[in-house]
């Protein structure tokens, strides 16, 4: 405890040393300029009568000083009258100074007696003592002014930085819990030993069925990219390799359902450098084979991609299933995607679903 308070005392004595110095140096010069300034005409003059004649305008100084530093408490009428009041004290005070102390030690500095002569020298002298104090007085709050003005615009900066770093620390860290998020659920689908799981089946398939050999072959290439695609740093990939992978998730269903009209699958448009978050159209039309109904020739699973330069529209509709026991995980895929989509395009989407009775409606636009 001791040590901090030294520490936090040192700055102001070293401050109030430097202003003691500053003023003693300043009064030093004055007396030497009086001095010079009567020598040149009178060169018997004294230093120390030029001193002691001093002293009273040096302490006027200060009085004025310190009545103009409590002026902003008292207001103006008290100022004014603390003008004549400390005028008249300082007066009184040098009349005994110079003509009833001196002159009982000896020393007489003042060539005239006369009354009227000293009050004239009276007035000049604290005009001029207190037009100093003035002029000090206005400089240094000045200074004080620019000081503090300075000092709050340094910590308005000090806290705008702050608040910058804080923001960033916040947002890197909503990031990371979002990837995390991302990667957790994603590896609960994909875990790495089912995608070399299925290379095994396939080169056991291969030796009885060729079109086994070639689905399962299928299934390892989505189960590759959705792994993949955890590793993206920008949570993009080009639309082209979604589709792809759209594709190979599609053909494995058409067997499923013995390549019946139950899928309408169109892409309208030119691909070029379309991007979109990785996983994003397969797990819509995932869940659309998982949990629709897909039986109904009359109302078949329509899937719809049109590509424009610098956007993609994606649709995906299916039929509810009547009496589905099963927990539907809609709502934490399309969660799921609303993050990455906030990550990668936050801004630049328009994200739509709608289940109702009857029918599970999907759409999604991405400017990117």
């Amino acid at each position: 405890m001791n040590r901090l308070v030294m520490a936090s005392g040192a700055p102001a004595e070293k401050k109030k040393y430097s202003q003691v110095l500053l003023h003693v140096s300043a009064w030093v010069l004055y007396v030497s300029f009086i001095y010079i300034a009567n020598y040149m005409g009178n060169p018997n003059i004294k230093l120390l009568n030029i001193i002691l004649y001093l002293i009273p305008f040096c302490i006027t100084f200060y009085v004025s000083l310190y009545f103009l530093n409590i002026y902003k408490v008292w207001g103006p009428i008290w100022s004014v009258a603390s003008f004549f009041i400390v005028f008249l004290v300082m007066a009184l005070i040098a009349y005994c100074y110079i003509y009833l102390l001196l002159p009982l030690l000896g020393m007489k500095i003042n060539s005239s007696d006369k009354l009227g002569v000293f009050l004239r020298e009276a007035v000049l002298q604290y005009v001029q003592a207190a037009s100093y104090s003035m002029l000090y007085f206005h400089i240094t709050e000045s200074f004080k002014k620019e000081r503090e003005l300075r000092k709050l615009q340094e910590e308005k900066l000090r806290n705008e930085l702050e608040n910058s770093i804080l923001k960033q620390q916040e947002l890197k860290s909503q990031k990371d819990k979002l990837m995390l998020e991302y990667a957790f659920l994603r590896s609960q689908v994909n875990p790495h030993f089912l995608h070399n799981t299925l290379n095994v089946l396939f080169s056991q398939a291969l030796e009885h069925s060729q079109d086994l050999a070639d689905n399962i072959s299928k299934l390892s290439r989505i189960m590759r990219y959705s792994l993949e695609s955890v590793e993206y740093d920008s949570d993009k990939v080009f639309v082209q390799k979604e589709l792809d992978n759209l594709h190979l998730l599609i053909e494995i269903n058409n067997i499923r359902f013995a390549y019946s009209k139950v899928i309408e699958y169109v892409i309208e448009g030119e691909v070029t450098d379309q991007m979109l978050p990785p996983l994003s159209m397969i797990t819509v039309v995932e869940n659309a084979f998982k949990y629709g109904d897909l039986k109904d020739a009359k109302n078949p699973l329509k899937i719809r991609v049109q590509l424009k330069p610098g956007q993609v529209y994606f649709y995906c509709k299916n039929k509810v299933r009547k009496n589905n026991l099963e927990i539907s995980s809609h709502n934490i895929g399309m969660a799921n995607l609303c993050k990455r989509l906030d990550v990668a395009f936050k801004g630049k989407y328009s994200m739509n679903a709608c289940d109702d009775k009857d029918f599970y409606t999907f759409e999604l636009t991405v400017n990117t």
